[in-house]
């Protein structure tokens, strides 16, 4: 059986179930793996297809498995693109496959804002580690597979003796092609649709792929189910609607889905003024290093390399990977500088600089359920991800580059980390091209509902029954890359209902 089996659906049809989860990404599937196996029977709903539709093309990627076809925008004082994944796996389909656990003193943080509530403490989480990290088979990146790009980093870190080296990846059999934001052509990759989300099929849980859920049913102050339209995955022609009744109502549409669809649903009115707002995305841009012998940034484990400076917290830089037409646009203008670079382009390394944000946007939706995204990057954040640029930079040269440039407008290109430094201090927001891919915190955990959309158990202030179980109930920022994360805190608040 496949799960195509269950996107089929015509006409208008109603279901009955204990639980219905809207959303099969990380916190989705976390979720929805513990109660299935707890004996609840689970319907499980999914906006984007049933299974991976892997194509090495972005555009291809940006129409199947990227929320709103990769077009979101964050609008500011500076447009902001705001990555998203789709499709049974959501984001895990798509991202880079890093697994770096929730800080300790991130989580005791947390403790102190939901008013004391120790379960999400590091001790108390670290068994839920454990056991998903075991079933994802989260490891170091092997060096057979990491290619020159992440080397060089674990060459420069070394030498400046900081923290970092090769990060750990849920990628078991990963043979290092480097195209893991397209979904993974291999297999090497346990994304949740290759863990998770099976091991809730196998304990009887039905997915419904293909539906865009736009309506939340409340009746005396309780959530009773949702509706949505059944699309078709290529036509996106209507092809139905399903209704599906439901005890619990569990809503894991990630960062900007989750407030999306509850703004769009009218229950924001309901679940307080903080629905929405408090968006964190961990914005940053990135530094490039030319070296004078072949790189190939493009091969090798996707983002395998990582490093943090020991007076910089929460700023991460770890290394990017993009294809040779992405790269041409970051190091050269059109034209025939463009053609020049050409024989260039094998020779540059390349290093993400993410900051863990002190700036906050929102999320709510349009009249036609398109997110509507506020964001605007703070000065404080903007300098910590220049001073996280320069010692980047310090890493790239230390590891074996000897040019510097950077995606930031008139910067040009440097021989040392100072001189870049110099170049970046008078910049302003609208200089850089930044990028954001970690969509978090938009309708928090605590316990005012002034400024916190659910509980500590998961569940909504406003509206009993329903829960939301993903990226966005973080209570703050969360400085690394937030998928197992999102899958600890699917997994907890999973656990606490099933008691």
């Amino acid at each position: 059986m496949t799960l195509r089996d269950y996107t089929a659906v015509s006409g208008e049809q109603t279901i009955k179930t204990e639980v219905v989860v809207v959303g099969s990404g990380p916190g989705g599937a976390a979720i929805s793996r513990v109660l299935a196996q707890a004996g609840k029977t689970v319907w499980i709903l999914e906006e984007g297809p049933a299974q991976s539709n892997f194509r090495p093309n972005m555009a291809h990627t940006n129409r199947y498995h990227m929320q709103e076809g990769g077009a979101m925008v964050a609008r500011g004082r500076k447009m902001m693109p705001i990555a998203a994944g789709r499709g049974v796996g959501g984001g895990s389909l798509v991202n880079s496959a890093i697994c770096f656990r929730t800080p300790d003193h991130v989580l005791s943080g947390w403790t102190h804002v939901l008013g004391g509530d120790d379960r999400y403490r590091p001790q108390n989480l670290a068994p839920i580690f454990d056991d998903l990290e075991a079933l994802l088979g989260v490891a170091t990146t092997p060096e057979s597979i990491a290619g020159e790009n992440n080397k060089l980093i674990v060459r420069g870190v070394k030498a400046m003796g900081w923290p970092g080296g090769l990060v750990r990846r849920n990628t078991p059999s990963c043979v290092g092609c480097g195209i893991c934001n397209y979904g993974c052509p291999s297999g090497g990759k346990a994304s949740v649709d290759r863990n998770l989300i099976p091991m809730a099929r196998k304990a009887g849980a039905t997915i419904q792929a293909d539906i865009k859920v736009d309506r939340i049913e409340v009746t005396n102050g309780r959530a009773t189910g949702v509706s949505g339209e059944v699309r078709h995955p290529d036509t996106g022609e209507v092809v139905g609607r399903l209704n599906i009744e439901a005890d619990l109502v569990v809503v894991s549409c990630g960062g900007i889905g989750t407030p999306r669809l509850l703004h769009h649903a009218g229950l924001a009115s309901q679940l307080g003024p903080a629905t929405g707002k408090g968006l964190h995305v961990h914005p940053g841009s990135a530094v490039l290093g030319r070296c004078d012998y072949p790189i190939n940034m493009w091969k090798g484990a996707t983002q395998g390399a990582w490093f943090e400076h020991p007076d910089m917290p929460g700023v991460l830089p770890h290394t990017m990977s993009v294809p040779p037409a992405a790269l041409m646009m970051l190091v050269a203008r059109a034209g025939l500088e463009a053609k020049a670079s050409i024989k260039t382009l094998s020779g540059y390394s390349g290093c993400l600089v993410m900051v863990s944000d002190k700036g906050e946007g929102s999320v709510s939706a349009t009249s036609d359920g398109q997110a509507l995204i506020h964001y605007d990057l703070l000065p404080d954040d903007l300098q910590r991800i220049k001073e996280g640029m320069f010692v980047t930079a310090q890493v790239l040269l230390a590891g074996g580059a000897i040019e510097l440039s950077a995606p930031v407008h008139g910067v040009g290109k440097h021989k040392t980390a100072e001189s870049l430094a110099q170049a970046l201090q008078p910049t302003t927001v609208t200089d850089f091209i930044t990028y954001a891919s970690h969509p978090m915190a938009s309708c928090r955990m605590g316990v005012d509902p002034a400024t916190s959309v659910i509980g500590p158990t998961g569940e909504a202030h406003g509206v009993k029954g329903l829960y939301l179980a993903d990226s966005s109930i973080f209570p703050t920022s969360l400085g690394v890359n937030p998928q197992l994360t999102t899958m600890a805190m699917g997994t907890a608040i999973g656990r606490n209902l099933v008691g």
